[in-house]
């Protein structure tokens, strides 16, 4: 008999046989699944790794059509279990049959717990042996035997936890997705998917409410008054003690006040000293955030890159939520090993040989799940990215070596002065800071404090002034959510876990919701648009509110509070409150979205956008008939607005003209005149000669006085004077027709350009007189 193990990853599987084989084990397979096999105090072992989840939740096969059953009709089906990967479930009964004794040793959460219950599950059908539970945080030998020898039961509450986020997520999704979509194509043909997510719409409402705040802006006009001070040549800047005024003529009067003063005098000193505490421990959130921060990885990939990192027993076990070591944890193993790197040798040194000994600045949290992130094992770049083959992966490995060390550092120390300056009465304020002392800084060099010196003055003295500056500014709108800033607010809303936040923000990117730029964040038009319409139509959708509650239920199931079933009955209810919100309001939601979607697919169409419609804010596109052709709302038909177009004429649209008439576009019609959407053509319109200021070709031949004028309408042009002599000249109708810069060598024209299709272009002079002259001299020269 054997005793058989289950991780939930290969490369889990194959270091521990490594670890309790003794490097001693042996590579087989079951259907394609690997299998490692060693000998252990005289028993035989056999362990595998899982591949995720084996099994999961979906409804059954009759509610799969989304046009044949209601969406609502799902929220009151029960979800059923199946397994969705034949070959692991072939090879857990197989090894199952084998075994004396089962150790389940998926990662220690809840999805690491569900893992292992899948596989308890399916291990049951076949064998009645005892299934025990290995917990461990790391890939150090002594952890992985302690673990193995002194197995302990597996954690139901905490398995059926994730089994509820499961169910309730896939209730909720499925129903909610189904509604929104089918109900646009109703309205609008799209073949779009409106996902919506409990966790995923809440995630991306986030972004759109700073986009929304960014958008709707309007800056506000202030003034800052600033003086250089000089004392004895050091040169510094203070700010009048009124900051950022917001009326023009209060900053004026200041600045007639002490307009003119070259000097001032320090009215107040104050010195003190200031410590800055290193950073706590790193849990999950607070990892994700400083590798988005320092190092612009996404989380997804730095919790990917965390994974390897604990697989190949470089660091701890990446999930988890505690900030605060254990009172015996084993600082010193792992410094002797840091040691070994030597970008790490001198503050392992301070570290070690600190008066009081080692201490660590712990934060409040202990979760009892994992102990915070920290590296395991020494390692050099070329050693890191070796075993861990992720770009990215000694930066990652790096960040949490360093972050171990500064907290085990002393606080930096600085030297903080604030000036109080006065000039005449007025008063302005100068502040300076000094590192004294760099403690946790020194090895923590991703934030960097830069010193601001002040000079060496007391209170009385008197300085020169140098300038002194009124400048006048706008308000600035707020910035773009970064990475960092979504996890803070995911975590305080109660949006997904530690585990699960980076898969929420990864989705809403592979919908199209928004992207990411550098270390912010930009919603795209499909987000915008889905959260726009949701947020005036069912806003408690985008809102955290009802996920935070249903996060709260799986709180207590995972605590033993509840059980799943009346997590998920209690859920289901919650869902279909919503529901209910969505129903009630989907003439609204609908309306919005088909217009937003009408809108985004005729932006899409360059040739025939026009605009933005007056009456709805929708589209303005251009529609052709067999009857003909006109300017329309996509918001048809609950807009009916429409503008007459030409009946012939190929139509371009203008981008960078505007009509002063209000227009809603300029279009230029067969390269022959132009064309105001809901005025008409513009040479008939008094506005025209202002908009199309005339092109002259040269003097009227007749009057010697005006200038000749190019003439365009609809069906011709022609030159004409511009002081009304009469004067006019034909041109030719075909072709298209260009002024060029050329001169005439004859009468000083401007040369003409026709080029008509099938053609050579042909340059010529177009005045009659130029070309009698020019016969008559060649005649003389005969």
């Amino acid at each position: 008999m054997t005793i058989v193990a289950f991780a939930e990853k290969n490369k889990a599987a194959e270091e521990i046989a490594n670890i309790l084989g003794k490097g001693n084990y042996k590579r087989t397979s079951i259907e394609g699944i690997a299998v490692y096999r060693f000998t252990r105090n005289g028993k035989e072992w056999a362990i595998s790794g899982l591949a995720g989840h084996i099994m999961g939740y979906d409804f059954p096969a009759e509610y799969n059509s989304w046009t044949g059953v209601s969406p609502g009709a799902l929220l009151d089906i029960s979800p059923i279990k199946m397994v969705t990967k034949e070959n692991f479930a072939f090879a857990i009964e197989k090894l199952a049959k084998e075994a004396e004794m089962i150790i389940l040793a998926c990662d220690y959460d809840r999805e690491g717990e569900n893992i292992g219950f899948e596989a308890k599950e399916l291990a049951e059908r076949v064998a009645k042996v005892p299934i025990k539970r290995a917990r461990y945080s790391t890939f150090s030998q002594n952890e992985i035997e302690n673990a193995f020898d002194n197995p302990g039961e597996p954690d139901a509450a905490l398995a059926m936890a994730a089994e509820t986020r499961q169910i309730l997520d896939l209730k909720m999704g499925a129903a909610f997705t189904r509604y929104v979509t089918l109900s646009v194509r109703e309205k609008a043909f799209t073949k779009e998917i409106l996902s919506i997510g409990p966790c995923q719409t809440p995630t991306c409402g986030f972004v759109y409410e700073r986009e929304k705040l960014i958008r709707e802006f309007q800056p506000k006009d202030f003034w800052k008054i600033t003086a250089d001070f000089d004392a004895g040549g050091n040169v510094f800047t203070g700010t009048h003690r009124a900051g950022n005024i917001s009326e023009k003529s209060k900053a004026d009067e200041i600045m007639a006040r002490i307009k003119g003063e070259k000097t001032a005098t320090v009215n107040k000193k104050d010195v003190r000293e200031q410590s800055l505490a290193p950073p706590v421990p790193l849990n999950t959130t607070e990892f994700l955030k400083r590798a988005s921060s320092f190092l612009n990885i996404s989380p997804e990939k730095s919790l990917e890159i965390a994974e390897q990192l604990y697989l190949s027993g470089l660091t701890s076990y990446p999930r988890t939520e505690t900030n605060k070591y254990a009172d015996d944890f084993d600082y010193k193993t792992i410094l002797a090993d840091l040691a070994k790197n030597p970008d790490y040798t001198k503050t392992v040194s301070q570290i070690v040989t600190a008066e009081g000994g080692i201490k660590a600045k712990n934060g409040p949290k202990d979760a009892k799940d994992h102990p915070p992130i920290h590296p395991i094992r020494g390692a050099n770049k070329q050693t890191v990215e070796s075993m861990v083959k992720l770009p990215g992966a000694y930066v990652v490995y790096d960040l949490i070596c360093r972050h171990f060390l500064a907290n085990l550092m002393p606080s930096a120390i600085f030297e903080k002065t604030k000036l109080e300056m006065k000039i005449k009465e007025d008063l302005f304020d100068a502040a300076g800071s000094i590192k004294k002392f760099a403690g946790w800084l020194e090895i923590y060099d991703f934030e960097t404090k830069n010193d601001k010196f002040l000079p060496n003055i007391d209170e009385g003295d008197t300085t020169g002034v140098k300038k002194i500056l009124n400048t006048a500014s706008k308000t600035a709108p707020p910035k773009k959510l970064t990475e960092a800033e979504l996890l803070t607010l995911m975590d305080k809303n109660g949006i997904g876990t530690k585990a699960t936040a980076p898969a929420h923000i990864e989705t809403n990117k592979k919908r199209g919701y928004f992207e990411a730029k550098g270390k912010t964040l930009s919603i795209l038009n499909t987000g915008y648009m889905l959260m726009e319409s949701l947020d005036a139509s069912v806003p408690i959708l985008i809102q955290p509110k009802i996920r935070a509650q249903i996060e709260e239920l799986i709180q207590q199931v995972e605590d033993g509070k509840i059980s799943m079933e009346e997590a998920v009955a209690t859920g289901t209810e919650l869902i279909k409150q919503m529901y209910a919100d969505l129903t009630e309001n989907k003439d609204r939601l609908v309306t919005k979205l088909s217009g937003s979607i009408k809108t985004e697919a005729a932006e899409e169409d360059k040739k025939n956008y026009i605009g933005v419609c007056p009456v709805c804010q929708n589209a303005l596109r251009i529609v052709t008939t067999d009857n003909g052709r006109f300017v329309g709302c996509v918001g048809y038909p609950d807009c009916s607005e429409t503008y007459p177009l030409p009946k012939a004429g190929a139509i371009t649209v203008l981008r960078t003209k505007n009509c002063p008439k209000g227009g809603a576009a300029v279009l230029d019609v067969g390269k022959k005149y132009e064309w105001a959407v809901g005025i008409g053509p513009c040479f008939s319109c008094d506005q025209n000669i202002t908009c199309n200021p005339p092109e002259v070709v040269g003097a009227c031949p007749r009057c010697k006085e005006g200038e000749m004028q190019l003439i365009e309408y609809k069906d011709g042009r022609f030159l004409k004077c511009t002081l009304q002599c009469g004067h006019t000249q034909s041109l030719p109708d075909k072709g298209r027709m260009t002024i060029l810069d050329q001169k005439c060598e004859i009468c000083g024209w401007n040369l003409f350009r026709v080029k008509e299709q099938g053609k050579d272009a042909a340059e010529f002079c177009a005045n009659r007189r130029c070309k009698a002259i020019g016969m008559r001299k060649k005649a003389e020269a005969e």
